[in-house]
């Protein structure tokens, strides 16, 4: 297919010798079917790589949108079987979502059945900038909160959709899926289990590497589930390529963990956490924002010097900046336009008539921002951005790294801001910051973090996380002498916590410790 066509329909053909090893895997686990239904076969490999392995099957499903690929399978059949397609292979030339797997489910009864497959990796929103029609129909997918929905949450896989589609027939027939999914799919599937109780148990993932096998950068794995009416609420997951078992991760009681094995020593730090997490600063148009400085001043990325009053002016925490080395020193400034997203931009032009001009003279690349969050906001409203902001002390941790340390930044003039990329916690007293960081760093924590999350997420570190780490549960684990403070001043950061806290989470903590 031509690139723009492979990209609409997500198409990354599962190639013979790993359809042959997947299969091979199924068997050595006594996987042994009479019906083999594989979703968007493509150019069928995963059916003929079934035809080769298996030697109980009765019936063979294939279901492909795109004509030449069902073509090029029966060319293939037709030479395997010396001119003839057998009967009880059935190729259909049909979109996806509009196939009914329940009709076949019912022919299906009785017998074992494998799902088997490779749906396409691509999501809505990829589909929707291509104007594609390969797509199911449109809805709140996990009726997301509509600001969600907009940043991003409400973005979902299109093999996912298809998967849960598979997963609908799990009730109505006996036997296995085994199914090829990037590896975030996964983790919603499993996280979803709590809620919604898929009918799947024995559930398996095998990583494979993706790059090798696809050319395609992306995680993903062999995920493995049999039908069963007792929902299975955890993962084991593989080396594909070794059989080598790395960790299990799912549900324990009412958490959703990374690792079941580690969690266990730590649970006690997961809680809520009694300060709120705060993302930062976004602009969406780092080339007008974002400055750099020089022994002439500021300058922007298109070399331009920039002569703005210099109380709009920040210096700016990336996650590059955030490492264990860290004294404080950032590479960069921000405009900052507002003190919180509601606030008029034009008044500016009387109040800093500098920036409001070199504003004015980017108007295009700022008034052409694409996300929808601008919308209905003053002219060049920025977002991250409230009272929290301006906070003299912040502990800020980077969203995108699979490290997972905390940097303090404070003690200048102005404060630091944080980009999107990070979550900040603001305070206004330097000790109360810095007793802060040190619980986070700490060994406990940190093994806690880990327990939790997910290193091949698009964000290693989100807020849903941070908002996990129960801070004075987790203080009063380590203890005064492993922070390097008195047991009082432990009490007194403790208090200090609890008296920062909003009402909600202060009503819990104190709940909690009484």
């Amino acid at each position: 297919m031509s690139k723009p066509s492979r990209v609409d329909y997500g198409d990354w053909q599962t190639n013979y010798n790993l359809a042959l090893s997947i299969c091979q895997q199924l068997k050595s686990q006594g996987v042994n079917p009479k019906v083999i239904v594989e979703p968007t076969c493509g150019v069928g490999n995963f059916i003929l790589a079934a035809l080769e392995v298996f030697d109980n099957i009765d019936e063979v499903y294939g279901i492909e949108i795109h004509q030449p690929y069902l073509e090029e399978l029966s060319k293939t059949l037709k030479k395997k079987y010396s001119g003839n397609i057998p009967s009880h292979i059935h190729l259909i030339n049909q979109n996806i979502f509009e196939f009914s797997f329940l009709s076949l489910a019912k022919s299906c009864k009785e017998k074992e059945v494998l799902i088997l497959g490779n749906p396409p990796w691509v999501t809505n929103s990829q589909l929707s900038r291509l104007s594609s029609t390969n797509v199911p129909v449109k809805g709140n997918f996990r009726n997301q909160k509509g600001i969600d929905a907009m940043t991003g949450k409400g973005n979902f896989d299109i093999g996912e959709t298809i998967f849960l589609q598979m997963l609908d027939l799990m009730p109505h027939i006996r036997g296995s899926i085994a199914i090829l999914l990037k590896n975030s799919v996964i983790k919603n599937i499993l996280h979803s289990q709590k809620s919604e109780r898929l009918n799947i148990a024995n559930i398996q993932q095998h990583r494979i590497d993706a790059s090798r096998e696809f050319g395609a950068a992306v995680a993903a794995s062999l995920f493995i589930a049999q039908a069963s009416p007792e929902p299975a609420m955890q993962c084991k997951v593989y080396d594909f390529y070794t059989n080598n078992h790395t960790h299990t991760y799912g549900w324990i009681h009412d958490k959703f963990v990374a690792n079941t094995d580690t969690y266990n020593s730590h649970k006690d730090i997961d809680g809520i956490c009694p300060l709120t997490w705060r993302s930062g600063v976004k602009h969406d148009c780092s080339k007008v924002m974002e400055l750099g400085k020089n022994s002439d001043g500021y300058y922007n990325a298109y070399g331009q010097q920039v002569d703005i009053e210099e109380d709009l002016i920040f210096p700016l925490v990336k996650s590059s900046d955030i490492n264990t080395s860290n004294s404080g020193i950032t590479r960069r400034y921000i405009l900052i336009t507002q003190h919180r997203t509601s606030e008029e931009t034009a008044t500016l032009a009387i109040t800093h008539p500098k920036a409001y001009q070199y504003l004015e003279e980017h108007a295009s690349e700022l008034d052409n921002r694409g996300s929808r969050i601008y919308r209905g906001r003053p002219r060049f409203a920025i977002f991250g951005i409230g009272d929290y902001s301006f906070a003299p002390y912040k502990v800020i941790v980077s969203g995108l790294y699979k490290h997972t340390y905390f940097s303090y930044f404070g003690g200048i003039e102005k404060p630091y801001m944080a980009d999107d990329t990070c979550y900040i916690l603001p305070f206004q007293d330097r000790e109360t910051a810095i007793i802060t960081q040190s619980i986070l760093n700490h060994k406990s924590t940190q093994a806690f973090i880990r327990s939790i999350l997910f290193e091949d997420a698009k964000r290693v570190i989100s807020k849903d996380l941070l908002e996990r780490i129960d801070l004075i549960a987790a203080a009063r684990k380590i203890g005064h002498k492993e922070l390097n403070i008195s047991s009082n001043e432990l009490e007194k950061y403790i208090k200090t916590i609890i008296s920062s806290a909003n009402k909600g989470a202060t009503q819990l903590t104190l709940s909690l410790t009484a």
